[in-house]
């Protein structure tokens, strides 16, 4: 008898090849995670920007400062 355990949404197992011609037990384990509305996207997008300080300050972000870890380096 083989018995393995195989973890995935619905529609990644029944697309497995390797499981064709098997028996299966099947073992619901959560409910699919909700979608997301665009309105509940924006709401949270505008509450992390609320959270976190603007830069008010110019700052170079070029090439050169990147490699040289100076970006933004208040030093």
């Amino acid at each position: 008898m083989l018995d393995r355990i195989i973890e995935g949404s619905w529609e990644e197992i029944v697309a497995r090849e390797d499981l064709r011609g098997h028996r299966v037990r099947v073992t619901v384990l959560d409910e699919a995670p909700k979608e997301e509305t665009r309105e509940e996207w924006v709401k949270r997008l505008r509450e992390w920007a609320a959270a976190h300080p603007s830069i008010t300050h110019p700052v170079d972000d070029s090439r050169e400062s990147i490699y040289t870890g100076t970006v933004d380096d208040p030093r």
